[in-house]
């Protein structure tokens, strides 16, 4: 039987706050950037407090918005944020509200981006135990914290304004099929994908839907210091556009039947993901990968 495709209302973009984690460089200020330029108010976040205002600062510099035909000056302020900390993750928690509050903008979107890898590639035995543990703190563990602190807020904005709500975890093929160099970040990218299984089933009822999206291979700080990608030029490298394109698309609402299901920028685009999705069926894309759970429609 073909799971009903989901049809929710287009978001509002400048009424639905965004919060993009690790958002001052790479592929996280891409994100931010984007949402920003598409009118959405967002709180991009840094581990210090004034890399993430210098952010900000640069977001609202590079965009321009139009809402009914009049150019905005975008809203976005920067907040530090250490996912590894339970006093900073807390202290951003009521940072949120509060600024929700003041810009009449609930939460509606949580991206999850701010990550690391490993310093070295090898086997598991002869790397830095205490660099591997800091990888599955950042990757896993953190955004475990981001979650239960701030889905909460999500679900209270479902139920309000009876419309979706959204995160969307930066994953990676490592996590689906694993990369043997890296085992720390392999092993937390596989971890992001059973949250989200559980995400999914406690939270689509309430209005919850959960991408897992890999962003492709995109040059920046923490790719290019990975040896294994040292082969890659040109087209190898996936455009950051792709990745800003389909996050948007997965925000808007126009693709929640992949709601509990791994896409991956660079090949998914939202044309395609929106095409595909009327043949969806719960448990079963013919690609045992892509599914998170069974419990999605």
């Amino acid at each position: 039987m073909t799971a009903p495709t989901e049809h929710a209302p287009a978001v509002d973009p400048t009424s639905s706050l965004v919060v993009v984690t690790g958002a001052s460089r790479g592929i996280g200020r891409a994100l931010a950037e984007g949402f920003a330029a598409a009118g959405h108010p967002v709180l991009v976040t840094a581990r210090s407090a004034d890399s993430a205002r210098a952010a900000a600062v640069g977001i609202v510099d590079r965009s321009c918005v139009h809402v009914d035909g009049a150019e905005v000056t975008p809203r976005v302020r920067g907040i530090a944020l250490d996912v590894t900390a339970p006093d900073s993750v807390a202290a951003f928690t009521d940072e949120v509200s509060r600024v929700a509050a003041e810009w009449d903008a609930p939460l509606r979107t949580l991206v999850n981006n701010a990550g690391t890898v490993e310093a070295s590639e090898g086997p598991i035995w002869e790397v830095d135990a205490e660099d591997m543990a800091s990888v599955i703190e950042t990757n896993l563990i953190g955004v475990f914290r981001v979650v239960r602190a701030l889905v909460p807020t999500l679900l209270e904005s479902a139920a309000q304004s009876g419309e979706p709500v959204r995160i969307i975890d930066l994953n990676s093929g490592s996590g689906a099929s694993g990369t043997t160099a890296h085992a720390a970040y392999s092993a937390s990218k596989a971890g992001l994908f059973r949250l989200a299984q559980s995400l999914v089933d406690h939270g689509h009822d309430r209005g919850l839907r959960v991408f897992e999206m890999a962003p492709g291979v995109v040059a920046s700080d923490m790719t290019r210091s990975m040896p294994m990608h040292d082969h890659r030029t040109g087209d190898d490298w996936t455009a950051p556009q792709a990745v800003v394109d389909l996050a948007l698309a997965l925000a808007s609402g126009r693709l929640d039947a992949w709601t509990g299901r791994y896409v991956r920028a660079g090949v998914d685009t939202p044309e395609s993901l929106e095409g595909a999705a009327g043949t969806l069926t719960p448990g079963d894309l013919g690609d045992g990968l892509r599914t998170l759970s069974v419990r999605m429609q």
